[in-house]
């Protein structure tokens, strides 16, 4: 597309997301074809000249990660399967031709668990980012146990979703710690939401992936951080924290943390 070409460019089709909110997913071409999310939980396999739809597939959560594409190994006749996660934890993936679910994942069972940032698939492996609410609820209640999630990166095999292995950011389960004013057990630590996609290294077996801040005190060396985990294994390379003792909670307030006792300060 060059400059010239700019001035002469008209609209050729548009398709509108029905009862979505915004619009997340990153379009994914293939074949001949538009694959798309929407907020309202719909993955949709569009025509790519008209934008007419081929099929729609229901997923049980909100979704805003891009689809991956790719052959299956199937050993008869040519497959391709789309594969997508949502916003309840679920990975999905489904017939790229007729959108047929092939098999369906809950990858994390922590209930505030949700993907962000779309699963990398490479090798016949989906490496799939994990995140959660959880800055929100809990910083905005104050019946919340607050906080249980920890961040992770885990390996499915694309074929079956199997789980290869599972990687948590801050390795420590969380353990009650103190009890709020209104008697509401809280738990540390917590935190290290991978958001965003993992990106591959195959000529060093790793992938990179960025963490987020820590929900409540302490906050784990990995949080704030850039790290590198083994293809393989999972097993952590290495890690280089961008930010110590960055805790952070919705509804807290700027600047403010949160202590043992899961009060806002």
């Amino acid at each position: 597309l060059t400059l010239s070409r700019v001035p002469s460019l008209k609209l050729k089709w548009a398709f509108g997301l029905p009862l979505a909110d915004e619009a997340h997913s990153q379009p994914t071409i293939a074949g001949g074809r538009v694959f798309v999310g929407s907020d309202a939980g719909t993955v949709y396999s569009l025509d790519a000249e008209t934008g007419c739809v081929y099929w729609s597939f229901q997923a049980d959560g909100a979704m805003r990660v891009a689809v991956s594409v790719e052959r299956m190994n199937s050993g008869g006749s040519p497959k391709y399967a789309a594969y997508f996660g949502d916003q309840r934890a679920n990975m999905y993936a489904v017939d790229a031709e007729s959108g047929k679910l092939l098999w369906k994942v809950k990858v994390d069972d922590n209930p505030v668990a949700q993907i962000t940032g779309s699963p990398t698939l490479y090798g016949g492996r989906l490496y799939v980012p994990m995140a959660s609410s959880e800055e929100r609820a809990g910083g905005m209640s104050n019946t919340y146990p607050c906080c249980t999630f920890r961040g992770s990166v885990t390996a499915l095999d694309a074929k079956t979703g199997n789980q290869i292995w599972k990687t948590y950011i801050i390795p420590d389960p969380p353990k009650p710690i103190t009890k709020s004013a209104d008697g509401v057990q809280h738990y540390a630590p917590a935190g290290g939401a991978v958001w965003a996609a993992p990106t591959m290294d195959p000529r060093h077996h790793a992938l990179y992936i960025a963490t987020g801040d820590s929900y409540i005190e302490p906050a784990g060396k990995n949080t704030d951080a850039v790290m590198a985990l083994d293809m393989e294994t999972g097993k952590i390379l290495w890690s280089v924290q961008d930010t110590e003792d960055d805790v952070w909670l919705a509804g807290c307030g700027t600047g403010s943390t949160v202590n043992t006792a899961g009060l806002s300060q």
